[in-house]
């Protein structure tokens, strides 16, 4: 692939940033040997970017020979990123942590309302964002349908819908915003590699999701439908009543995702607390076993969904045009 000569170092700064994200320390030899970045180009970005505060650098440690060589470190409070995740349930829960770049966690909140409103969600980020100047990104998680504007479609929380969250945060605080579905940051949070993966949530009172990963990339359809598995002939306006309905959706739901996607592993968190074997009794009467993913339990969605966002504050900053091969959300 051609690069202009700007394309090509805007390519080269996020390949170092990335590396720094990952790793968060590292030597000027090191990062060109990871990275195939000539030292001499290595060297002009990594004097730019701390100049700019992203990086500093830390005591030289002892080289073969010659002077000393730089060690330089992730600035990890460079920048803040606040992570919302919204969800349903008797009442609408709102979770709120603020963290660096290293991923920790700085502060939290926390509220529970029996009838949300927007205005409530706003109280909360005034507080945040008056106590915390560092932060430059928000990123939140919906349990709904988000098209690629930011505005929310079909969703739980039904005074969400029809709202461009997006727009509107990104008005009140200046700052960069990513809205997106609970599910497709889970399968974000939850991935370790995988060519293809898919999370299926299965809650105890709402519809099914999933969220897709395929070719190492989240996958969201033509009109970002896809993973809203609840909406299956089979399933469609059919909550479960007991553990056995339950498991007989989440079979239908599974037949569905192996036969159209194949996937190489399916990651499974349901409320109702299935074991590996039990679902496997039952899918092998409709599928072969030759052709079953590597089947997951997961029972914690919460801590995925909130290392989605984490991912996704740092990947909206990205240049998708130029880097797209990094690119997960």
């Amino acid at each position: 692939m051609a690069y202009k000569s700007d394309d090509l170092k805007q390519f080269h700064v996020q390949k170092i940033k990335d590396y720094f994200y990952d790793h968060h320390e590292g030597s000027k030899a090191l990062l060109s040997e990871e990275t195939g970045i000539s030292k001499t180009t290595c060297t002009t970005i990594l004097k730019e970017m701390e100049a700019q505060g992203f990086l500093m650098q830390k005591a030289c440690y002892a080289s073969t020979g010659g002077r000393p060589g730089k060690q330089y470190q992730l600035n990890k409070d460079y920048q803040h990123s606040c992570l919302i995740d919204i969800k349903n349930g008797k009442y609408v829960q709102v979770i709120i942590e603020v963290r660096n770049l290293y991923s920790e966690i700085i502060k939290t909140n926390w509220g529970e309302f029996q009838e949300f409103k927007l205005e409530y969600l706003y109280q909360m980020l005034d507080e945040i964002m008056a106590q915390d100047s560092f932060v430059s990104v928000i990123a939140v998680s919906i349990p709904g349908v988000v098209d690629q504007n930011g505005s929310i479609g079909q969703c739980d929380i039904k005074t969400l819908e029809k709202q461009n969250l997006k727009t509107i945060l990104e008005e009140k605080w200046d700052v960069k915003v990513v809205v997106e579905n609970d599910v497709n940051l889970a399968v974000v949070g939850y991935h370790h590699g995988e060519e293809s993966l898919v999370f299926l949530y299965q809650p105890q009172c709402m519809y099914s999701g999933c969220g897709i990963m395929l070719n190492h990339c989240l996958y969201r359809g033509n009109t970002l439908f896809a993973g809203e598995v609840g909406y299956l002939t089979s399933c469609s306006g059919r909550q479960p009543e007991d553990r056995e309905s339950a498991k007989e959706l989440l079979i239908h739901q599974l037949v569905a995702l192996i036969c159209i996607l194949n996937p190489k592993t399916i990651a499974i968190c349901s409320f109702y607390g299935f074991e590996i074997t039990e679902i496997t009794e039952e899918l092998k009467k409709y599928i072969d076993r030759n052709h079953f993913p590597e089947l997951l339990i997961e029972e914690n969605i919460e801590s995925c969904i909130l290392k989605g966002l984490m991912e996704a504050s740092i990947d909206i900053q990205r240049n998708h045009f130029k880097i797209k091969q990094v690119r997960k959300v």
